[in-house]
């Protein structure tokens, strides 16, 4: 039996399998429906609960809107969420007036907690999703169980049925601006989330997960949906081909443990070269680095000659970055390329092959795996500006951070989620280097590196790592599977927040909203803020340091205007809350660092995860989270010395 199927009846009295840190999780209570739901900011509407059927087959999601043209790669999500196996011969799918049915011959069935695609074709399917489809209604290899006739799912709106053997209809997907009224369904259709910068287009139509077991949740209501804007706890979700978070194993939550291991902090700009210049030459076998750009010179002839004396060096970077990739970074990579080393690059959707729509917004992760066993996790792109070579003098540039460890759980995780992102035989979205690429290859042949800027500062005290060894409770979080989960996470500990605690962040950005650029707290909270904000009404400390140096005060949405956001709730309800912008280090605060001291828990969170929506919802994001009170307290060291600097 797997650990959901197992977890399923505790689940009505615990929350099974997601106790995985002292005070990371808060419980979620189970309501009735016997009408459509009230909207409240953090209610996740579930069903009454009566213990599980003996099998009961959902549409847990539909990939209906394509980014591929004529749509071959359409598809719809089966899950058995019952005790008991289900053979599907004769089950049928409708869809508008076409109907396809398993023969009454076939031999498919859906075992307790399975999931089973159905798709147009198998083969476009798997290079959107990553991962083969159970059944087809048009073209599949051979073996592949295929439905009668083929279906055709409109876009703009619809009905998806999916009826027994008898013909009777067993769950409804009523979805768009249609007006249909079907069986199995009640109110208003359910509706995608399509503020910001998500779009219809490309995105999957999926149910929430109940906390307590991990599976679809069904009321015949389109709050059951995770693109329910009255939800803001598990709605307002988005979901692309080839992401993650379906079960535990691929990311549903943040990976945990408590391990006896080696951990390291190191302070940027002054402290991060000389540390990761050493956990890169301590290489012997491997190194996989997720960047989301490589700027830096003097690592990539490092790299280049660490691949010459046999180190295997794969290398994942964004195809796209605002501004394109520069001619530095061609140069980097072309060292790296030329020695051996294999690159990729997210390519845009034009860019990608046959117009597959590529998987993040942005892979805007910073984290490297050494040999399989040292990982490092920053805040930081690798560029001299935020890693300046070691200077007698004071060195100024981006203020950041790396985390350093060898614990063999956090090695895992990120070792899992390298893999899963680099698959470039079956993705169409990973671009390979090639020196005549005008996008993604060398820089011109006149080209010379520019030379490095300099940032003038007073002091520059943080050259050192700190290092400790011992014992410490940690998670893996990573974006868009989980970081947005209330009930562990960031989040989880900002809820656990009350008198006495403290949390402070220090970030490049922290969006007073999300949605759209025109909205506002009221109608789109960003969840990071306005849970901060009531850790200090319960009593926390809080303190928020953002950047003043990339800050655009003009924009309805900068940082200028959460610190006048935060202060003002401050003044009026006399909190203990505090929020400034500022430059300490000449070259602008880069960092995205969370330290949140709850009792005698120290947690710190270092990564690429920063304040906004499309950090949260679009991109590939990791964040290390550690309880290590060594490890916070040099953190907090650096915010006491930055926090007199800001306004």
């Amino acid at each position: 039996m797997s650990p959901i199927r197992r977890c399923y009846w505790s689940a009505m009295l615990l929350l099974c399998g997601m106790i995985v840190m002292t005070t990371l999780l808060s419980g979620s209570s189970i309501n009735a429906q016997e009408s459509p739901p009230t909207p409240s900011p953090s209610a996740l509407f579930l069903p009454i609960v009566h213990g599980p059927p003996p099998s009961q087959v959902l549409i847990a999601a539909a990939y209906i809107d394509s980014a591929i043209s004529y749509e071959p790669d359409e598809a719809i999500l089966l899950w058995n969420i019952g005790l008991g196996a289900q053979p599907l011969a004769g089950w049928s799918l409708t869809a508008g007036a076409q109907r396809a049915a398993f023969p009454i011959t076939s031999t498919v069935v859906l075992a307790p907690g399975a999931r089973l695609w159905c798709t147009a074709n198998a083969d476009s399917f798997l290079h959107s999703f990553g991962e083969p489809a159970g059944c087809a209604w048009e073209s599949a290899p051979a073996g592949t169980p295929m439905l009668d006739a083929a279906l055709s799912l409109a876009n703009t709106g619809g009905v998806i049925t999916l009826a027994d053997a008898a013909g009777a209809a067993v769950d409804t997907l009523l979805y768009g601006n249609t007006t249909r009224q079907p069986t199995g369904w009640i109110g208003a259709p359910a509706t995608l989330y399509t503020r910001g910068l998500a779009t219809s287009s490309g995105q999957v139509w999926q149910r929430k997960l109940d906390p307590l077991t991990g599976l679809p949740i069904d009321s015949d209501y389109a709050q059951d949906w995770a693109g329910d804007l009255t939800d803001l706890a598990w709605g307002r979700r988005v979901r692309q081909p080839g992401w993650g978070g379906w079960d535990p194993s691929d990311g549903l939550l943040p990976v945990t443990g408590v391990e006896t291991a080696a951990w390291g902090v190191a302070v940027g700009p002054e402290g991060l070269y000389t540390p990761l210049a050493e956990i890169l030459n301590r290489a012997s076998q491997t190194i996989d680095l997720s960047l989301y750009t490589f700027e830096h010179p003097p690592l990539a002839q490092l790299l280049a000659g660490i691949i010459r004396r046999g180190v295997h060096v794969r290398l994942l970077l964004d195809g796209a970055p605002p501004g394109g990739i520069t001619n530095v970074q061609k140069w980097c990579v072309t060292q790296i390329a030329a020695a051996g080393g294999e690159v990729r690059y997210l390519a845009v959707a034009d860019e990608a092959p046959t117009g597959y729509k590529r998987r993040y917004r942005f892979t805007h992760a910073k984290y490297g795996v050494v040999d399989g066993h040292d990982v490092f996790v920053g805040t930081e792109n690798l560029t001299l500006d935020a890693m300046p070579l070691p200077a007698t003098q004071p060195v100024g540039g981006r203020r950041g951070f790396y985390l350093f460890t060898d614990a063999p759980g956090v090695s895992a995780a990120l070792s899992d989620l390298f893999a899963r992102d680099w698959r470039p035989a079956l993705f169409a979205d990973m671009h390979p280097y090639d020196p005549a690429d005008p996008k993604y290859g060398a820089p011109p042949a006149d080209f010379v590196l520019p030379a490095a800027k300099v940032y003038n500062v007073a002091d520059a005290p943080f050259r050192e790592v700190v290092r400790v060894e011992g014992m410490a409770p940690y998670a893996v979080i990573s974006a868009p599977e989980n970081a947005l989960r209330p009930d562990a996470g960031l989040l989880a500990l900002f809820a656990a927040a009350g008198p006495g605690d403290e949390i402070t962040l220090v970030q490049m950005y922290e969006d007073k909203y999300w949605g759209e650029s025109a909205s506002n707290p009221i109608a789109d909270p960003n969840p990071r803020l306005e849970a901060i904000i009531a850790a200090a009404r319960r009593g926390a400390r809080v303190r928020l340091l953002l950047d003043s140096y990339f800050d655009d005060a003009e924009q309805l949405r900068s940082n200028q205007a959460t610190v006048e956001y935060v202060r003002a709730i401050a003044a009026a309800e006399g909190l203990n809350l505090e929020a400034r912008s500022g430059n300490p280090t000449a070259g602008g605060i880069h960092a995205k660092l969370v330290l949140v001291r709850l009792g005698e828990h120290y947690w710190a969170a270092v990564g690429s995860l920063n304040g906004g929506e499309t950090s949260h919802k679009l991109n590939r994001e990791v964040v290390l989270l550690v309880d290590q009170r060594t490890i916070y307290e040099r953190l907090y060291s650096v915010v006491e010395h930055d926090w007199p600097l800001a306004e």
